[in-house]
């Protein structure tokens, strides 16, 4: 699997697990694209998600758990 699937739906499962909303995705999101536009490195969706403690430490390792055994 391509880093690119996997961050793409590590968003996906966490809306999906109701962990996390649309607009916090988004903010999400923008912040990973303005770091890597700014510094030239790309730091992964769910880490920036919790950074924002807009997920649990237990909520991203189901995520992480879920993808491993969903799309590997």
């Amino acid at each position: 699997m391509k880093t690119k699937d996997y961050q793409e739906r590590f968003g996906e499962i966490a809306q999906e697990k109701g962990y996390i909303t649309w607009p916090q995705l988004r903010e999400a999101l923008e912040i990973q694209i303005d770091e890597t536009i700014e510094k030239g490195e790309v730091r992964f969706i769910g880490q920036i998600l919790y950074d924002l403690q807009f997920l649990t430490k237990l909520e991203l390792q189901n995520v992480i758990e879920f993808l491993d055994k969903n799309l590997l």
